[in-house]
């Protein structure tokens, strides 16, 4: 069974935390007990992750920094660095070279004139051409390798650690691979620019017609933008070495999740099985810091100071507040008071608070209080490690 890390990290800064933070926070937990997630589903992908980018833990991973073929992912750093060094509305020249790269493209002709810099991201990221891959690369650093470096730049900039580009397109190529954590921090990245997460939301557009006057229009090769209920991005791939790749997000009241899979013979399916597993098992659930006197009485009197002595245990409290309960928790205006002819409804009864109690033992080379963070990233490490 996998334990939660947002439980315990978000237990211990809340526990610990100084008397001017609020007494209670959200975090992402499972909805069974608080603390354990039943395992992940099995999925085809050979090397996977899964992040809650709301409450930035990553929920579950499998072989996350194997240096693997990634396909047209890639795409999503080409876009990074272009978003970088050219301006959308610049006019992109279309060189023979970019027009003969083959595979998944939108159909590009030498000197073709009327496309700029955000035709061809949009015809990179939501066709996944690879003729606009080659052209914007020379746009923006005039040769495929010059934008290399430019991509490995970025990676470095990135902290990318298991990653390295030598084309923008993704085709299979020596030494030009990715990781799934990797492409985590891209993505990411990317969704961070109002302009990328635009881009790969798109389901469909017009880009450019062809100089035969023959119009174009692409359709996203992400069939979770129509199939998946809050899908928001963001790119796919396949290649012979890759098979399939494909990162996802969605978002559900309010929560971003991300999975990214590699390796895989049904790639939409093993993003959705990950997604649906983050969404249904990792719940948001109150934490309730033991020294809050504000929160206590909604505990019933159970909660007790947490200790200041090294080596001492701590009770981690999860708890379940219905509506009508936690409403005492909050600063409302007063309600006006009812007419003198109408009677005010009466009170609805309390609701009972499920209060569940977990021991966890504190470490005992550590100090009180002061260094509750670092306890925190120590027993992360102790978990995870």
């Amino acid at each position: 069974m996998r334990r939660t890390g947002a439980a315990f990290l978000l237990a211990a800064a809340a526990l610990f935390a100084p008397a001017g933070l609020p007494p209670a926070v959200e975090a992402a937990l499972p909805p069974a007990d608080g603390l354990t997630a039943p395992p992940p589903p099995e999925v085809t992908a050979q090397a996977w992750i899964l992040y809650d980018d709301t409450y930035g833990q990553v929920l579950a991973e499998h072989q996350a920094d194997q240096q693997r073929a990634i396909a047209s992912t890639t795409k999503i750093m080409t876009a990074l660095v272009v978003l970088d060094v050219a301006d959308p509305g610049e006019p992109v020249e279309i060189s023979e070279n970019a027009t003969l790269v083959g595979e998944s493209e939108v159909g590009l002709t030498p000197g073709e004139e009327g496309w700029t810099v955000w035709d061809m991201l949009a015809a990179l990221l939501v066709r996944s051409a690879n003729d606009a891959a080659v052209a914007l690369a020379e746009h923006a650093a005039g040769s495929v390798e010059g934008f290399a470096d430019l991509m490995n730049a970025k990676a470095a900039a990135l902290g990318l650690r298991n990653s390295r580009f030598v084309n923008p397109h993704g085709l299979d190529q020596q030494n030009h691979y990715s990781s799934a954590r990797d492409l985590l921090v891209m993505a990411l990245a990317g969704m961070e620019d109002e302009r990328f997460a635009r881009l790969v939301a798109i389901r469909s557009t017009d880009l450019p017609a062809a100089p035969d006057g023959e119009p174009r229009v692409v359709l996203n090769s992400n069939k979770l933008l129509s199939e998946y209920p809050g899908a928001v991005g963001v790119k796919t791939g396949y290649t012979n070495d890759a098979i399939l790749t494909l990162v996802a997000s969605a978002e559900r009241s309010g929560r971003r999740l991300y999975a990214v899979v590699l390796g895989s013979t049904a790639h939409f399916a093993d993003a959705a099985a990950l997604l649906d597993y983050g969404f249904d098992e990792f719940a948001p659930t109150t934490l309730v810091p033991s020294a809050s006197d504000e929160r206590r009485p909604l505990a019933m009197g159970v909660l007790d100071q947490a200790p200041e002595e090294p080596g001492e245990g701590f009770e981690l409290f999860v708890v379940e507040i219905p509506d009508e309960t936690a409403a005492v928790a909050e600063e409302r205006e007063p309600a006006p008071e009812p007419p003198m002819e109408e009677q005010p409804a009466p009170d609805p009864a309390p609701q009972p608070v499920t209060v569940i109690v977990r021991e966890v033992e504190r470490q005992p080379d550590l100090p009180g209080l002061g260094d509750a963070l670092a306890w925190a990233g120590r027993y992360w490490n102790w978990m995870f490690g």
